[in-house]
């Protein structure tokens, strides 16, 4: 009897059809945005108030980008050990840390395409190695399990070894985002909002139950050349707004329970 047969099993001489694991590729996109190889990030805090004013005052000094349209919705599950060791170096204001999360735009749950990245910081000064995935199913489908342990195996290194040491799923970060680039394309901005967080510490696959909601603040992030951050405060003259610390992977800790304080 042949014991090899594709996509079943033989039990009790019957064949048992048994699901095929869908087939996932890994491009990294390194070369091809080598503005994240290594850049400043700024990140400021406004009232919800503001968003109105910001929008205008970016669509003046700054070009708008538009993906799939003017806004994003941007999903992020952040992966971190079972004892937080990540949320807890942002917390201790270490210098030198490792941020890992995976990300999709415009979905509740990812479809076919999803992107892993490893954002690394040293002081201000910050970059990322960033995967394209690729899956011949809805990535959504998958367990944590399933996905998390085929990535630590294809994940080039360092990167795998970063995935097998921090591969619990901790938050599920979502927000709108609106994309702006300076007219000589050295600055990009961000403005995010409708920060909203779901608990993902103990769950088999992409759990979006008990939405915890931050709606009175926006975040403007701005990135460029190391050195010249005071090009990002030109860029929002006449605000003049302080810089923050705001960590979304932190505050969803602390929103969904895992932290008590975000200072």
């Amino acid at each position: 009897m042949n014991s090899r047969i594709p996509q079943s099993l033989l039990i009790s001489g019957e064949s048992v059809s048994v699901p095929e694991m869908p087939i996932l590729t890994v491009e990294a996109d390194d070369q091809s945005r080598t503005d994240l190889v290594r850049r400043s990030e700024v990140k400021f805090m406004f009232p919800a108030a503001d968003l109105v004013k910001l929008q205008r005052l970016l669509e003046i000094n700054c070009c708008r980008v538009v993906h799939s349209s003017c806004i994003s919705m941007v999903r992020s599950i952040y992966l971190d050990d079972a004892v937080l060791s990540a949320c807890r170096a942002n917390l201790d204001g270490l210098g030198v840390r490792n941020k890992l999360r995976l990300r999709w735009y415009d979905s509740l749950r990812p479809d076919r395409n999803l992107v892993a990245e490893v954002k690394w910081r040293q002081g201000r000064v910050t970059g990322k190695h960033r995967f394209h995935i690729r899956c011949t199913e809805n990535v959504g489908c998958l367990s944590y399990r399933q996905l998390i342990g085929r990535l630590t195996e294809m994940l080039p290194e360092p990167a795998g070894t970063w995935l097998a040491l921090n591969s619990e799923p901790i938050v599920l970060v979502e927000y709108s985002r609106q994309h702006f680039v300076s007219a000589d394309r050295r600055f990009r901005l961000t403005i995010d909002g409708n920060l909203t967080f779901y608990g993902q510490f103990g769950k088999k696959s992409i759990c979006t139950d008990f939405p915890q909601r931050l709606n009175d603040i926006i975040i403007v992030e701005g990135k460029g050349p190391v050195g010249e951050e005071d090009g990002l405060r030109e860029l929002l003259h006449p605000f003049a707004p302080r810089v923050s610390k705001f960590s979304k992977y932190v505050h969803g800790c602390y929103m969904t329970g895992l932290i008590s304080s975000v200072s």
